[in-house]
């Protein structure tokens, strides 16, 4: 059997499962369904009246769900295609444009930006905040407008990110734990 409640604007549905065993009523949500498990000799009247008082509640965990699916996505983030795509919007800043973009795991580096135009990014990235991503794809997307270290790829790394030290720094303290 299923059913349907309305909060505010929104209608979300239901299951309704009747045991001739349960003496209680039960409701499960999670992030797909509703169900509401209740004794046989419930009526209809009855079950729409237990859905009606516990709408509120039932509306609040399914946000609770949406919330969980939002932080995660977060962490979906710092995925390869989300570097990836990172990547070419913030080339599209700097006014040049990659080849093509790889991330991969490197044995001893964050990046580089090859001759051909080829940005080569390091899985391990991954576990760094996106800031040290974003520092790090910058760097390397610098490098195709000027090749080496110099004063001047410097004074162009710091038009994009003013902080470019700070990033520095926190590689440096971090990588032997990361790389």
């Amino acid at each position: 059997m299923n059913g349907k409640i309305r909060y505010g604007k929104k209608s979300i549905g239901y299951s309704i499962v009747k045991s001739t065993r349960r003496k209680t009523s039960e409701i499960q949500v999670d992030e797909k369904k509703i169900v509401l498990r209740v004794p046989s000799t419930k009526t209809k009247d009855e079950i729409r009246n237990i859905m009606e008082e516990k709408k509120q509640w039932i509306f609040k965990r399914q946000l609770e769900f949406a919330d969980h699916e939002k932080r995660r996505l977060s962490t979906k983030q710092k995925t390869p295609l989300y570097m990836q795509k990172r990547t070419w919007k913030l080339a599209s800043k700097i006014g040049v444009k990659p080849s093509k973009v790889v991330v991969k795991n490197l044995k001893s580096r964050w990046g580089s930006a090859g001759k051909n135009g080829t940005i080569t990014l390091n899985r391990a990235l991954t576990k760094t905040p996106p800031r040290i991503i974003d520092y790090v794809i910058i760097h390397e997307l610098c490098h195709l407008k000027i090749q080496n270290h110099s004063k001047a790829f410097w004074n162009l790394l710091c038009r994009f990110d003013k902080n470019y030290e700070s990033k520095i720094n926190w590689l440096e303290t971090h990588s032997n734990q990361i790389l």
